[in-house]
């Protein structure tokens, strides 16, 4: 009798791996993207039985393993990036539950700062969107001003 064993797949059919990074909208995010990283895959009879994701989340309180289903909240995920190597993956890995319970930060320690933080080897933490939210928030104070400049002359 042949089993064939369930593995979890993305949508381009490629197998979930530890160390993967995905990327998850939650509607009260209003369009920002959460980060988190396949932490492991749970094997059982015929295959894995639960997945686990560690995340930098807010929700949580800080860096911190949940389930495949407190991660997704039942959006849809997408792989984001792939470590480089088997070697990569465990660096990654190694790097995310070395500061499980670290606290969340808005601007110094959130979802993105982790997981880029974790693939570059622990020497880099930025934050794209963070960076983006701040050069629109210029943007509009730079906007309002010269319009209230220019409606008083």
């Amino acid at each position: 009798m042949l089993i064939q064993k369930f593995y979890p797949c993305y949508s381009d059919g490629s197998r979930m791996a530890p160390g993967d990074e995905l990327e998850v909208f939650y509607p009260d995010l209003f369009g920002i993207p959460h980060r988190g990283v396949v932490y492991q895959l749970i094997e059982g009879p015929p295959g894995v039985e639960s997945i686990e994701i560690i995340h930098n989340s807010k929700r949580h309180g800080g860096v911190c393993v949940v389930s495949w289903d407190d991660f997704a909240q039942c959006q849809m995920v997408k792989l984001r990036r792939r470590p480089e190597s088997p070697e990569h993956a465990d660096q990654i890995i190694a790097l995310a539950e070395s500061i499980i319970g670290h606290l969340y930060d808005t601007a110094k320690a959130n979802c993105e700062h982790f997981t880029d933080w974790c693939y570059s080897g622990g020497t880099e933490a930025k934050s794209e969107t963070l960076q983006a939210g701040v050069l629109v928030g210029s943007l509009v104070v730079v906007l309002g001003i010269a319009a209230f400049a220019g409606s008083r002359s």
